[in-house]
Order: C-alpha cells, then structure tokens, then sequence
C-alpha cells in the first residue's frame, strides 16, 4: 500500500501490462488549466519504497495515459496540446513519437489490446481517431460525435471495434472493419458521458459514467436502454473500470474525491474509500495483484492499495498539499 507525491495534479494512471510493479500517471500543473504536464513511471517494488523511475515534462497537461501492449517501454498520452505522444521511459529525454491531427486538447487514448499497432484518442474537437503507431499516421476519423469526445475503449475481444463517450450523452459502438459511421448507438444519459468500459468477461456489456452522477450497464445485443443505472457518487463519475479478474465487479472515480466497487450481480455499491482531498480523476485496477487499485487525484497524490483489505493508510503529513495557484 503506496502514497506517491506527484508535485502535479493527477489526471490519470495506469499500471503496466507487462510488469506488476510499474505504474505510469499523468498530471497537470494548475488543475489542468494551465501550465505545464507530466508523465511520471513509478516502480512501486523499488528497495526502500516506492520510487520514480522516469519523469517527461510536457508543454501541456497530460490527461490520460495508455501503456504500449506490444512494447514493455512506451506509454501513449494524450496531451492537453491536441497531440498524442508517445515515450519510452527507459529513454531519458522528449517522446519519440508526437500524432498530430487533433484540433483540440486530447482526452482519452487507449491501446488495441489484439490489433497492437493500434490506438484511439477521444479529443474536445468532437472526433475519435485511431492511429496506427508503427506507421506514424491516423488511419480512421470518426465524426459521429456532436461535442467533446471523453473516452475511446477498444472492445477486450474484437479487435477492430470500439466504444466512445462524449458530451452528447451518446454511446457510439465503431467498428474499424464496418466504415466510418456507428455500427451502434444510443443515448445513455441525460447529461455528458465522461467515461466508458467494456466487461472483460461479457463480449455485449459496456459500462458508462456520467456528469448526471450515475454509472449505468448497457448489452449490446439489445441496445434499448440500460441494463442497470447505479446510484451513490454525489457529483460526476470521471472514470470508470471493468474489474479484470471479476466479471460482475466495477470501480469508479469521481469528482466527489470518492473511489468506490460496485457489484452488478446485487446492483449496489459495497466499497467506498474517500482517502484523497480533491477530485480523484485517474484509475486503474492491476492485472498482476487481484484486487490492487490505483487512484489519481487532483490533491496531488496517487494512491495503491488492496481494495479488500480495507481503506488505505492515512496520507504522510505534508503529502499533496494543495495545488497553488498559477501566476497572474
């Protein structure tokens, strides 16, 4: 069970896919407003705890970030400078990739997990793209989306498809093999989608968090409205994750500086942890330790710990103190 200062607020984070120990974040000077970003590799195993292992500033926030499925090293981010860039942790110094196309400040990336040469990026011009990495180009635009696009999530098991969000409330369903326009859709809130997932274990569920505070599960095969609306964040839901070792288990981050775990098969929450002081926007589950959740948040901290066994420790005085206020 880890604190991790992060000097920046925290944006997002994501633990690797190769080795257990590695976790990359990504933060923003100013609340993201303004300012300067970072990505920051921490090795959570490292003798004496937990330590950075690679630290990239960027000319912008960093607002999410991705690890490579194919290479150990690289992490895509998407950048509040409308790029997605790519870096190499092990290799001290700039990305070695910058994807140019966006018009707007970059949101959401995610990396294929079959297709491995594949990322998508959801970005605040509307648009979803999906850019092949060892050629350096975007290979598909989708345009289906009337405002700010959140979250682009490839499906666990079918390679060429994938889910978007956006503040249209709509829930588009794409497929690379089928054209540019939505195979599926519908309207899956009221109010703006700021985060989807797909169930590892359920080809046809998709879940998705909203600023009207509520999480709700869609099955594909009869896209008429939810499965299940779930109820008990008091402000929007930032992010949400398909439990990866638990087919009817999600976790979610929210604006109202909670993490909670919720079970689909009861239809209620059984986890709540409010261990951070500000908007807790980044998170992810481990692969490698069941039940090892990582949370980002905007006070500046980044916190691993075993969902089961309890809420965290307290934070270390003086960690994460508030984020100051930028120069006038």
């Amino acid at each position: 069970m880890s604190w991790l200062p992060t000097g920046f607020a925290g944006y997002s984070c994501e633990f690797s896919p190769f080795h257990g120990n590695l976790i990359a974040v990504g933060t923003a000077q100013y609340y993201g407003i303004v300012g300067n970003g970072r990505l920051h590799v921490y090795d959570l195993n490292a003798p004496g705890g937990p330590q950075p292992v690679a630290d990239f500033l960027t000319k912008d926030g960093v607002y999410d970030c991705a690890w490579s499925e194919a290479n150990e090293h690289v992490i895509a981010t998407a950048q509040g400078d409308g790029t997605v860039k790519l870096f190499d942790w092990t290799r001290p110094g700039g990305p070695i990739m910058s994807l140019e196309e966006h018009t707007a400040e970059v949101y959401g990336v995610d990396w294929n997990l079959n297709t491995k040469q594949l990322i998508s990026s959801a970005a605040w011009d509307n648009t979803v793209k999906v850019w092949d990495v060892v050629q350096g180009v975007c290979v598909r635009t989708f345009r289906a989306h009337q405002q700010i696009a959140y979250a682009a999530i490839w499906a666990p098991a079918r390679p060429m498809c994938l889910a978007s969000v956006a503040g249209d409330a709509m829930l588009h369903i794409q497929d690379l093999a089928v054209g540019d326009m939505p195979v599926q859709s519908i309207q899956a809130h009221q109010h703006e989608i700021l985060t989807c997932d797909w169930n590892k274990y359920n080809d046809f569920q998709v879940v998705t968090g909203s600023v009207d505070k509520t999480i709700r599960t869609f099955d594909l095969r009869n896209l008429t409205g939810p499965v299940q609306v779930l109820h008990g964040h008091q402000l929007a839901v930032r992010r949400v994750k398909c439990h990866p070792h638990c087919d009817n288990q999600i976790v979610s981050a929210s604006y109202d500086m909670s993490a909670k775990v919720w079970d689909t098969n009861m239809g209620q929450m059984i986890n709540h942890f409010d261990h951070h002081t500000e908007f807790v926007l980044g998170l992810d589950i481990s692969l490698f330790q069941e039940n090892l959740i990582a949370t980002a948040a905007w006070d500046r901290t980044v916190c691993v710990w075993n969902c089961t066994q309890g809420p965290p420790p307290p934070r270390p005085p003086g960690m994460g103190q508030p984020v100051p206020r930028p120069p006038p």
